[in-house]
């Protein structure tokens, strides 16, 4: 493991002691994380399309049926067909659709408890 010493402005340094205290962590915890999260989100964007659809694959194998409709606008840019996409629709055909409905049945099941 290696140790390095870092200046930081007072305000963030009071920022992160703050979290640590929130979360019950030691400080070192704390900025570790950041920096892993920071890291993690730069590198998303350069991630390989092969890599890309290798996690739309494991999503919609761990969703199976539930997916009725898929709305672009809640995966991470990175999941995201690009908007020059020429074939978008084939993606949005492809998912699978409930029938009858999720949300019918979660309301028949609920009907005894209503």
């Amino acid at each position: 493991m290696a140790r390095i010493t870092l200046r930081l402005p007072e305000d963030l340094h009071r920022c992160l002691h703050l979290e640590s205290q929130r979360t019950g962590s030691s400080l070192n915890q704390v900025i570790v994380a950041a920096l892993k999260d920071a890291l993690a989100r730069a590198g998303a964007p350069e991630q390989s399309e092969s890599s890309r659809m290798e996690r739309v694959r494991h999503i919609r194998r761990i969703l199976g049926d539930l997916a009725v409709e898929v709305d672009m606008r809640h995966f991470p840019p990175h999941l995201r067909p690009s908007e020059d996409l020429a074939d978008t629709d084939t993606l949005r055909q492809s998912m699978p659709a409930l029938d009858p409905p999720l949300s019918a049945t979660i309301i028949a099941d609920r009907e005894d408890r209503v």
